[in-house]
């Protein structure tokens, strides 16, 4: 493989700072490189995504100007830009 017994050591125990070269060449002495393609794919990542769904807000609000709009009311004139000259 051509690394040492303690990268390979770190590798095993899936510490971060074992380099990605090192990853593929143990993925390819094991014959599973394919699997290196599954490592970037955020849709096989389930804790992420679980986390991602945590992260969501309970419940969302509407702004008020937007409220106001819908309920058939006029929404306030948009502010000109300061300090931006023309």
């Amino acid at each position: 493989m051509g690394v040492s017994v303690s990268t390979l050591r770190a590798l095993e125990a899936g510490e971060p700072g074992v380099s990605m070269g090192s990853l593929a060449m143990a993925l390819l002495s094991l014959g599973v490189l394919s699997r290196l393609d599954d490592l970037g794919d955020v849709g096989q990542d389930d804790i992420a995504l679980l986390m991602d769904i945590d992260a969501l807000p309970q419940r969302v609000r509407l702004q008020k100007s937007r409220a106001v709009a819908e309920e058939g009311g006029e929404l306030p004139a948009p502010s000109e830009p300061k300090g931006i000259l023309l």
